[in-house]
């Protein structure tokens, strides 16, 4: 039984292994998605950051243009007029002035002649005087007419001269107008070649981070499909556990009950052998203690017959005859004391064999 639950177990723990190595490898497809998309993030981040630059840049332009355009219609305009101007000057007025219109009538030269009359300097008296002193012919004209003309020659000529200074003084600022845009331009391409780099990369990142999300998607798939497999170990791992499990809650409790009344005769036992070798010990106390009386008694008879020899020694050699008497009197004595504590003896060491025997009678 154990051998089977050893062999299931061994076979777990290899679908452990291969279980484990799954989750490990969610883990690390995981923690690598997890690196893609900060990666990502920090891309898309860039790339906000690209478009802003850019469209800043884009406003800038926007602004310069605008400036530009502004500055250069008013140096277009007084390069239109000027132009017009020196063109009427020596032109429609050079013939109204001299009559000779060719085939064009005076009163259609003066109508393209009136709207450059509105560019100049031109005070209400001379300016409401102009017309009929240009539609006059020579011959017609008085000396307030031909003044009115030399005026408006003057006014031409200034004219010009004032927008040809204009030019001139709007040429730098024209030209500064023109690096504005020039740089908000360059400012702009530079922009958007970050942008698109930016761009680039984080189109990398993000199919990285799909290669990454393909490999998480796999893997938990493959653990997925493994789990049947490994449920199918775990659970016949189980039932030898439960096997093993049921004997030794049956047969092993068994056991132990046994062993438990077992082990209380064995208690009994060596409780009646203490008892016994207890018994043994006070028998043997016994018989110390009798022979420690028996050595005293023959130590006092000892010690009696040497004091008597002393005393015996001490009587004048007058009484040497009574003495003999007496000392025979107390060999005898002392012989007769020393035979009764030899006889006494045997029966007190014989004491331990009839208690050894009383204490077998006893168990």
């Amino acid at each position: 039984m154990q051998a089977s639950l050893d062999a299931e177990n061994e076979k777990v723990a290899g679908s452990e292994a291969k279980k484990l190595e799954r989750e490990e490898t969610i883990q690390a497809a995981e923690a690598a998605l997890s690196k893609a998309q900060s990666v990502t993030a920090a891309h898309q981040t860039e790339l906000n950051l690209a478009c802003s630059a850019t469209q800043a840049a884009n406003a800038e332009l926007t602004q310069a243009r605008e400036a530009q355009k502004a500055g250069d219609a008013a140096q277009a305009l007084a390069q239109t007029d000027k132009e017009a101007l020196e063109s009427s000057l020596v032109g429609d007025l050079v013939k109204l002035k001299s009559g000779d219109v060719g085939d064009a009538t005076p009163d259609a030269l003066y109508q393209k002649l009136e709207p450059l009359l509105l560019k100049l300097d031109l005070d209400a008296s001379l300016r409401s005087a102009t017309k009929p002193a240009l539609l006059n012919t020579p011959e017609g004209r008085g000396l307030f007419d031909k003044k009115v003309i030399e005026e408006l020659e003057s006014s031409f000529t200034a004219k010009i001269e004032q927008l040809s200074n204009v030019l001139a003084d709007g040429q730098p600022a024209t030209d500064a107008r023109r690096a504005l845009v020039a740089e908000a331009e360059r400012k702009v391409a530079e922009a958007e070649a970050v942008q698109n780099g930016a761009a680039d990369v984080l189109a990398s990142a993000r199919a990285a981070q799909k290669e990454v999300q393909a490999t998480l998607k796999t893997a938990k798939a493959s653990l997925t499909e493994y789990k049947p497999e490994y449920r199918k170990a775990t659970e016949a791992r189980d039932q030898q556990q439960q096997q093993v499990q049921t004997f030794m809650d049956v047969s092993v409790a068994s056991f132990d009950m046994l062993n438990t009344k077992i082990s209380a005769k064995k208690k009994k036992a060596m409780a009646a052998a203490a008892a016994e070798a207890d018994a043994a010990a006070k028998a043997a106390t016994m018989v110390d203690e009798a022979a420690s009386a028996t050595e005293t008694a023959v130590a006092s008879t000892e010690e009696i017959a040497a004091t008597e020899e002393s005393e015996a020694a001490a009587i004048p050699a007058a009484e040497d005859a009574s003495r003999g008497d007496g000392m025979a009197a107390a060999n005898a004595a002392a012989k007769a004391a020393t035979e009764m504590s030899v006889e006494e003896t045997p029966k007190i060491v014989e004491a331990p064999a009839a208690l050894g025997t009383a204490a077998e009678l006893g168990a």
